[in-house]
């Protein structure tokens, strides 16, 4: 069988290590790359400084045409993308698009004329998945129903799949592929320290004391993101365990208002918003907690913080138990995924200071509760296998559409 030859294509990648689609995009294309695909990369070029091509990892990444920044140049910039993907539609065996936005419009109307498969990925959770997207413009909903045209789409978990269902995607092209949990770097206290002392390094707001304990919560700053009822909480946290430190990683709108509230409330000393980061290894290590404020970052930084061993405090959903309960059912008296997490039902300041104090007053035991998490989804859903399932589903699209390719032909010829 000759080297499946693959395009990648998505909103953002590398060095936006910072955002969620980012990071596992980037996670897939390396996955891809060492079972031997040949994956090539497709993303806009956010700066005209920026090459417009670059290897990463061996990995060919292309960058023909600016982002869309606003609704008027959305369509210019989808025009410019379909034109490319036809130009170079030949010299792949399929095009695999993260999100059914702008870039699965681009990509299935380039493969009317060049014949290539298809695949998109269901993206975002809850109020900011795709269906969630597709209500709110007339391009939006025409991204949804373009969307059905493609050869297979994937959908990450049930809620996903009956979203696809309910919009009227074909079931037959539907195909459910779970996130996987990477092994990650040996948890230790020598590392913990050992991050610490580099992030102090080139970061002073990162220095810590021996006895600080450091609650990481890795978000996007937005205003309607649930980080802003963390940012309301941080004052009471820090008040009732002053040796907490809070950093807040990643960037928004939003980050100058938060900054702003957290010096009026007093605790500029106990927090840290050192921006973005294009590999959080360090980060993860050097942190003792992780707040899962809502919905953002599942795909990638949940599973990252479950890779590290980070006792996890998360605001309760469908989409974040999705993740980390899975289809599992236990109660109290079992010792299953859903009692490994403290969880909130509502994210009100009290719930966070009570979360909060939980685990700070029983660390050793949450320590405890977060290494069976790990090694039960390491076992249970590990990122080999989520790779295997791409491999596998990318395999079975390119027969199919090669298939319908010749049955085509044979037609017209006769």
């Amino acid at each position: 069988m000759s080297r499946r030859r693959v395009l990648l294509i998505g909103r953002h990648f590398w060095p936006h290590g910072s955002i969620d689609s980012a990071a596992f995009l980037f996670q897939l294309a390396c996955g891809l790359h060492r079972r031997d695909i040949s994956v090539e990369v497709c993303t806009p070029r956010y700066a005209t400084s920026w090459p417009e091509k670059y290897w990463l990892r061996e990995i060919p990444v292309h960058r023909p045409a600016p982002p869309p920044r606003s609704d008027w140049s959305i369509g210019r910039y989808t025009r410019h993308l379909t034109q490319w993907i036809r130009s170079q539609g030949d010299a792949y065996d399929l095009v695999l698009v993260d999100a059914i936005r702008e870039e699965a419009i681009a990509a299935i109307e380039a493969s009317r004329l060049t014949g290539t498969a298809t695949m998109l990925r269901y993206s975002g959770w809850g109020k900011q998945s795709d269906s969630e997207y597709w209500k709110t413009t007339r391009g939006a909903r025409r991204c949804g129903t373009i969307g059905k045209m493609a050869d297979t789409v994937i959908a990450k978990s049930a809620a996903c799949n009956r979203a696809l269902l309910t919009d009227r995607y074909s079931a037959e092209r539907i195909v459910r592929i779970q996130p996987g949990f990477s092994a990650g770097p040996i948890t230790s206290e020598s590392n913990r320290e050992s991050a610490r002392r580099s992030l102090a390094t080139a970061n002073s707001d990162l220095r810590t004391n021996p006895d600080t304990i450091v609650a990481l919560c890795n978000a996007p700053m937005t205003r309607d993101g649930g980080i802003q009822d963390l940012v309301h909480a941080t004052y009471r946290m820090i008040d009732r365990h002053p040796n907490l430190a809070v950093w807040f990683i990643g960037d928004g709108p939003r980050r100058d208002w938060i900054y702003e509230h957290l010096k009026a409330d007093g605790v500029r000393a106990s927090i840290a918003m050192p921006g973005s980061f294009v590999d959080t290894d360090e980060i993860y290590a050097a942190a003792d907690i992780y707040f899962q404020t809502d919905e953002s970052g599942l795909d990638h930084f949940l599973p990252t913080a479950v890779s590290a061993e980070l006792p996890i405090i998360a605001v309760e959903s469908e989409s974040v138990r999705s993740i980390l309960v899975g289809s599992v059912v236990d109660t109290s008296e079992q010792d299953g995924p859903s009692n490994w997490v403290q969880w909130i039902k509502d994210p009100s300041p009290t719930n966070y200071v009570e979360s909060v104090s939980q685990v700070l007053n029983h660390l050793p035991d949450y320590r405890n509760r977060s290494a069976k998490m790990r090694r039960h989804w390491l076992r249970s859903r590990p990122i080999s296998a989520t790779i295997d399932a791409y491999i596998d589903t990318i395999e079975r699209t390119i027969s199919r559409k090669k298939g319908s390719n010749r049955g085509a032909t044979d037609e017209a010829a006769s």
